[in-house]
């Protein structure tokens, strides 16, 4: 179960990066996910509402992840960057791994 419920995402008219708000227990948490990241997503490679739309599970799973364990800005924001599809993707989400035994 996620700790973080998504409220609503958006693109900013910039296109440099989008902005999702969740709701952690009756604050909000604003989430910035940055244009690598959006563009790290999906193939063709593009920064767009649709690609922040088909992916914005995995983007909350990210942010839920990164905010229980504490893992937020000084302005109080949670940044996603292409780094955080790539830990994502290579498992780094899960709490305890085994160690690695060479």
């Amino acid at each position: 179960m996620m700790s973080l419920k998504l409220i609503s995402g958006m693109m900013k008219s910039s296109g440099d990066e989008a902005l999702l708000a969740m709701d952690a227990g009756g604050a909000n948490q604003m989430v910035v996910i940055d244009r690598a990241a959006i563009l790290e997503v999906a193939e063709p490679r593009r920064c767009d509402e649709n690609r922040l739309q088909e992916n914005i599970e995995l983007f909350s799973r990210i942010a839920s992840a990164k905010y229980d364990r504490g893992d937020v800005e000084p302005d109080g924001r949670i940044r996603i960057s292409a780094d955080d599809l790539l830990s994502w993707r290579q498992g780094a989400h899960v709490k305890s791994k085994p160690a690695s035994i060479c």
